[in-house]
């Protein structure tokens, strides 16, 4: 079992890369993924994250879409 965990973590990053891509941006994305696929790294950075309360690389803020009648102040 403990030969596999490393694997089975390197698993669940590549399935949530895309997902976390899109929330967070492109390089944030790929950066917080690589950095949880590395077994001791991304226990870490999880521990430390969920310590601190809020991620080392954060949401993207994102803009309503064109043309929705909220954006127009109306």
């Amino acid at each position: 079992m403990s030969r596999s965990v490393p694997i089975i973590g390197a698993v669940i990053a590549v399935a949530t890369v895309v997902a976390t891509m899109r929330r967070k941006g492109v390089i944030s994305g790929a950066f917080d993924t690589g950095l949880n696929a590395i077994p001791l790294v991304g226990a870490a950075k999880n521990a430390l994250e969920f310590a601190r309360g809020r991620d080392f690389f954060p949401d993207r803020k994102l803009s309503p879409p064109r043309g929705d009648i909220r954006s127009a102040g109306l």
